[in-house]
């Protein structure tokens, strides 16, 4: 009967969430995991232009691709390897694989999710924010939102 009782309270707006760190124009990014299907290497000459959209064939299926820094409106071209490779990150999306092109898949980590507040609420394609274990803010992606909003506006 005797000692020290300890509770710990999390407000419903936060909840713990597995999530892929990727790398991106010099910045990192986190996916859920729940939305990751594979993360491969493609090589530039096994990408193929079918009318205006670039694609590739992964275990023989035609693979639509997009280049995360497009789908973020930012003018920087991916990095390939030194093979001329590009990492692709496979995400499901609306039943459907979609590849995302990126500079680099890096660790899976446990992060507490909490969602954007603010002006930031409104920014489509994002699903919330966490603090990382070395203090930087790692922005995490909604990959359904993110390409349903850029598919919108092209």
């Amino acid at each position: 009967g005797e000692g020290t009782e300890v509770r710990l309270a999390l407000p419903l707006s936060m909840a713990v969430s597995n999530v892929m760190i990727i790398e991106s124009a010099g910045q990192r990014f986190g996916i859920p995991m729940d939305a990751v299907a594979e993360t491969v290497r493609v090589a530039r000459r096994a990408i193929r232009v079918i009318k205006t959209q670039r694609t590739t064939v992964l275990r023989g299926q035609v693979v639509p691709l997009i280049a995360l820094n497009d789908l973020l409106a930012l003018d920087i071209a991916p990095i390939a390897n030194e093979d001329d490779e590009l990492a692709v990150l496979v995400a499901r999306v609306e039943g459907e694989e979609l590849g995302i092109i990126v500079d680099d898949c890096r660790e899976t980590v446990d992060i507490i999710l909490k969602p954007l507040e603010g002006v930031l609420a409104a920014l489509p394609g994002y699903a919330g924010s966490a603090l990382l274990g070395d203090g930087s803010v790692l922005l995490v992606l909604d990959p359904q939102k993110l390409t349903t909003s850029r598919l919108m506006t092209t």
